[in-house]
């Protein structure tokens, strides 16, 4: 505890205007991850005999990592960092039995209509990697945590949640553009959406961004598997059928479902005594 005592930067913009202060860590932490993966892709790209692509890949997943040390250090010696928290394995095996809750149902589904699934490579592994620390570190470890400092009210923690899910949730509209269909654009913003406010109900209620990582990127190596529907960039390009349509929304309506649970108000003292921890403060 000595290091806290120790004088705490001043960030003005950051203290007094969140929402500002949200948006820019989501622009900063995307912009200085990609800065750092491209310089760790030039290094790597002379010693590791990979594609530019996985490289840049693993680029991507360093930088995130990074992201987040220099993010603990800009909070110095306020924040303990995104990472840390007081019971860390019980919350990665309660995200591991979450994630098989919420993977059965598509399982299932997949083995009655023998769904197309090829076995996973090593892109699509660095793929879900990218998504599993760069998504969650730009939209939940960096603008989450922050929210959290700012936060005075515990009826304000499921606010949060949801907020930065549906900015979550928007940015994959741009799929769209990347050669999904109108409809797989809005059914991936809906999912996302859902998807966000689980993976950030975890990192709210653990302390902890690492359930949410693995989280989310066992997921999405699962996702990629789906030949028919997912492309090799992991847009969903494929034809959608009516069933397809079905299972999202049930599975989203479950995510959201187990987000709320993890949130319940009888939760919120425990959120907060965890959250005052790692920024610092007093109870």
């Amino acid at each position: 505890m000595e290091t806290r005592q120790k004088k705490i930067i001043n960030h003005k913009i950051l203290n007094e205007h969140w929402f500002i202060g949200s948006i820019l860590l989501i622009i900063w932490g995307y912009l200085f991850t990609y800065f750092i993966s491209v310089i760790v892709a030039v290094i790597l790209g002379n010693v590791i005999p990979l594609p530019k692509e996985e490289i840049m890949y693993i680029g991507m997943i360093l930088g995130a990592l990074l992201t987040l040390l220099v993010h603990k250090r800009w909070f110095y010696p306020e924040y303990e960092g995104s990472l840390k928290t007081k019971d860390l394995k019980r919350w990665i095996i309660t995200g591991l039995i979450i994630l098989v809750i919420v993977l059965l149902p598509d399982i299932i589904t997949s083995l009655i209509l023998k769904t197309n699934l090829g076995a996973p490579t090593l892109h699509s592994v660095l793929m879900a990697g990218v998504a599993g620390t760069v998504e969650e570190t730009v939209f939940r470890g960096l603008p989450v945590s922050y929210l959290m400092r700012q936060n005075k009210k515990k009826s304000h923690i499921i606010w949060i949640a949801i907020v930065t899910s549906l900015i979550f949730g928007s940015v994959h509209g741009f799929n769209f553009f990347a050669g999904a269909t109108l409809l797989a654009a809005l059914l991936q913003v809906i999912s996302a959406s859902a998807a966000g406010f689980l993976l950030c109900a975890l990192f709210i209620r653990s302390g902890s961004l690492l359930p949410s990582m693995l989280m989310h990127t066992i997921n999405d190596v699962y996702a990629f598997m789906n030949l028919d529907l997912v492309s090799e960039a992991g847009v969903m390009e494929g034809t959608l059928k009516t069933s397809d349509i079905v299972l999202n929304m049930i599975l989203s309506v479950l995510q959201i479902i187990i987000a709320i649970y993890l949130l319940h108000p009888s939760a919120w003292d425990e959120i907060m005594e965890t959250w005052n921890w790692k920024w610092g403060k007093e109870n």
